[in-house]
């Protein structure tokens, strides 16, 4: 599993069928974003109740109770059969979406969106946990890269079809086209896809396990609590929420804000908010490639490019936030708007990948489930909160204050992820000092 073999045969194949299915959960994430008003206007709401009930209410049960759940999942991630777990989760996700086409009135809406946040919550700590069996500690960050890809991709395609053909057929059908596709990769995924035995990935245990040696690791409560003495995890853990939370911006208010409130079209807002998508999917590749070449160069150098590409990450959002209002202007140029969601998406989505290689280099085989369905939550209890609280400054402060100070929580994100290059590395040495009496165990 070293650095030539790690994205051939049936890893690479994996890789790619989990990043398509992961591809198609993330792009259901966005998909009531472009046309927000037209679902308010379908429902009788005003503009304010469109804001806090379908920009905030809903986004909060959407990330909120999926990651509850998905605390359970992570933890049986650990315990049980992976594959068929996932299986299950994937489906779970996509029934609600698909329903969602059909939905009659804000009740369903509401109770459907909460039910499809279980799907996105459930497989991101079964995704990792495969990755962590699939590679190596030297090609974790551009493993991450690819599905960091894939989810950049899905939430762009959603954002697309829905700015497309929503103002065209409607917001529902957008749902139901994107729901199809994994319900044929769920299939392909249980036919093709053999799960890789606990540990493999280790260099200290991969002989071993190759040998026939079953890994000693198992899950119980203890190791569960230990994963808060875990100095790292506790730095992801405190800068997740405060990090997600601008990302509310993006996702649930950027496109309604530059057409209602900058003067643009519908699909012109869009397509502002899809060149921030798209950025976001090559500055999450090039970060995990970055950060993949830099740990090996010295593992603080992850850490270290997080938090600073973070913080450099505020500035063009500023930009922006504050563009002039375009309204009342006869073909409003789109250039300078472009240009910097391109430079705002693709710097501040350097950390993604990296964030979950230190990660996986921190926490042993039998825990990986575990800890990133606590990363799930940490990272949902932001945008989930995230839209809520940015809905309450709009309401004492209009729209443009309100994402300013939501811009400003990425300052407080990137100055934890700076301390992480003190705790990375020697959290790192531990991790590799326990692998190592775990093979000892193995060979007796």
């Amino acid at each position: 599993m070293g650095k030539k073999s790690a994205f051939r045969g049936k890893e690479l194949y994996a890789l790619i069928l989990l990043s398509l299915m992961n591809l198609f959960l993330f792009a259901d994430q966005n998909l009531m974003a472009p046309n927000l008003t037209q679902i308010a206007r379908d429902f009788n709401f005003t503009d304010v109740q469109r804001d806090v009930m379908l920009g905030g209410n809903i986004s909060f049960v959407f990330w909120i109770l999926g990651a509850l759940v998905t605390l359970g999942i992570g933890y049986l991630t650990d315990l049980v059969s992976r594959k068929k777990l996932f299986i299950i989760t994937i489906i779970i996700g996509e029934l609600p979406c698909l329903l969602t086409g059909f939905a009659q009135n804000y009740t369903q809406l509401f109770w459907l969106r909460a039910l499809t946040g279980i799907g996105i919550g459930g497989a991101i700590p079964l995704t990792f946990s495969f990755v962590g069996d699939y590679f190596s500690h030297d090609s974790r960050a551009i493993a991450a890269a690819y599905l960091g890809l894939a989810e950049g991709l899905g939430i762009a395609i959603g954002q697309l079809i829905a700015g497309f053909i929503g103002p065209e057929y409607g917001w529902r059908l957008p749902f139901i086209i994107i729901a199809l596709p994994n319900f044929v990769l769920v299939v392909v995924y249980w036919l093709t896809i053999k799960e890789p035995p606990r540990g493999i990935a280790e260099i200290s245990l991969k002989h071993l396990i190759e040998e026939g040696k079953v890994y000693t690791g198992k899950i119980n409560w203890a190791s569960y609590r230990d994963l808060f003495k875990i100095k790292t995890n506790i730095m992801v853990f405190l800068q997740g929420i405060p990090g997600t939370v601008p990302w509310g911006v993006f996702f649930i208010f950027l496109n309604d804000f530059y057409s209602q409130d900058k003067g643009f079209s519908v699909e012109v807002a869009t397509l502002i908010v899809m060149m921030v998508g798209a950025a976001a999917i090559i500055g999450g590749f090039a970060g995990g490639v970055i950060g993949n070449w830099l740990y090996n160069i010295k593992p603080k150098y992850l850490p270290m490019l997080c938090g600073t590409s973070t913080l450099i990450g505020i500035i063009p959002m500023a930009m922006l936030l504050n563009y002039p209002s375009q309204i009342g202007v006869q073909n409003p140029s789109v250039v300078f708007p472009l240009a910097i969601g391109f430079i705002t998406g693709f710097t501040v989505t350097i950390t993604g990948p990296n964030i979950k290689a230190i990660l996986l280099n921190v926490n042993s085989p039998e825990t990986r489930g575990s800890i990133f369905s606590l990363f799930n939550l940490t990272d949902s209890l932001g945008k989930g909160f995230g839209p809520v609280i940015i809905s309450l400054l709009i309401m004492g402060f209009g729209r443009l204050w309100a994402f300013n100070i939501a811009n400003l929580f990425w300052l407080v994100c990137g100055i934890i992820l700076l301390f992480m290059v003190i705790t990375f590395p020697k959290d790192e040495a531990a991790l590799n000092k326990l692998l190592e009496e775990r093979a000892k165990e193995m060979r007796n």
